[in-house]
């Protein structure tokens, strides 16, 4: 996307109460305020992903991917067995010539035969798989597929196969792209599966300032982001790596005033 890649930026007000602590009792939090918005920004990422399509990183938020995957590409591409039904209904001798030709790899006459009945596929190219026709098709409001009619059919059930279990392999790599910007920062990012880490190339980046107002900016350059994420999705995401981050705080303050109540009581005893 060039110019147009989705940005966040990470920061900590001044006035924030937690950012005033850690300017004030540094040695006490045991923390600066650089590692606090970095843990921020990667928390942050990792909740854009979750909440970029398909949602979630369960197995089953996979499953749903592929699924999807093979039903956008079974609308582009069929198969001639689909086709000899198709003719079969309004021209049983056609058809017969169709599927005749393609047992015998005739692949050329069979197409002849479909131009030459009153199937309503009649007009469809045979031959072999050609993956331009899937990205052509690629319309909808999350670029999938929005075809009544197949653009193609495929003389090889096989090489569709093969091109269902390719494109599947790209599941996740939406999501993956938020998730490289996050270990562009450095340090470690948890909470992720592997089907979305594995996707080393997505295209996701950080820049980091330091200094006396740190910020992380997320950059996602995915030409295709914002069909596959959603405001509400985003917006989700903020509350809720805001939320994990205000969790993380009180427990390190607990524990430090722990350690200091511990260390009075056995001085007093």
């Amino acid at each position: 996307m060039s110019d147009d890649a989705i940005r966040f930026t990470a920061r900590m007000k001044g006035a924030f109460n937690v950012a005033r602590l850690l300017r004030r009792y540094p040695e006490k939090v045991g923390r600066t305020l650089e590692s606090l918005v970095k843990q921020e920004a990667r928390g942050l990422a990792v909740e854009l992903a979750r909440n970029t399509r398909p949602f979630g990183f369960s197995e089953k938020a996979k499953q749903q991917g592929e699924k999807a995957v093979a039903g956008d590409i079974n609308k582009v591409f069929a198969v001639p067995s689909d086709a000899y039904e198709k003719t079969r209904a309004s021209d049983p001798a056609a058809a017969d010539r169709f599927w005749a030709n393609i047992q015998n790899r005739r692949f050329a006459r069979a197409g002849q035969a479909l131009r030459s009945s009153n199937s309503p596929w009649k007009s469809l190219p045979v031959g072999r798989l050609d993956p331009k026709l899937h990205q052509q098709s690629r319309t909808g409001r999350h670029g999938n597929v929005k075809r009544k009619v197949p653009a193609q059919i495929v003389t090889s059930p096989k090489a569709l196969d093969s091109y269902v279990a390719k494109i599947q392999k790209r599941v996740g790599f939406a999501k993956g792209s938020w998730l490289n910007a996050a270990k562009n920062i450095g340090g470690k990012v948890r909470g992720a599966a592997q089907w979305v880490t594995r996707h080393k190339q997505a295209p996701g980046s950080a820049t980091v300032r330091t200094g006396d107002k740190p910020a992380v900016t997320l950059v996602n350059r995915l030409d295709y982001i914002d069909e596959v994420s959603t405001h509400k999705g985003i917006t989700l995401a903020l509350e809720v790596a805001a939320g994990r981050l205000r969790k993380a705080l009180v427990t390190s303050m607990k524990v430090i005033a722990d350690r200091t109540n511990s260390a009075l009581r056995r001085r007093a005893g």
